[in-house]
């Protein structure tokens, strides 16, 4: 990946909302971390991106050398994909 990743307010909140109590810092460090460690998994309206990473959905939105994480989401399926 090519990109700067930035968490933005939104995603941070969910994060630590969705995770154990952490602090904004350490939060913004896993986010940027699992983002860096995450699979693609799909695409959404505009040039936003679906990644997952250890059953954290990040929701990211690109800008031109920027990606944004959005959102963050924990999944509760299974994700297989068939080759």
């Amino acid at each position: 990946m090519n990109y700067y990743i930035y968490a933005t307010d939104h995603a941070i909140e969910r994060y630590q909302e969705r995770q154990k109590s952490i602090s904004r810092h350490k939060a913004i460090h896993n986010i940027v971390e699992g983002v860096k460690r995450s699979r693609l998994i799909g695409f959404a309206k505009g040039e936003r991106e679906i990644r997952e990473h250890r059953g954290v959905i990040f929701v990211c939105q690109l800008e031109g050398d920027k990606m944004n994480v959005i959102t963050v989401l924990n999944s509760k399926a299974e994700l297989r994909f068939i080759g």
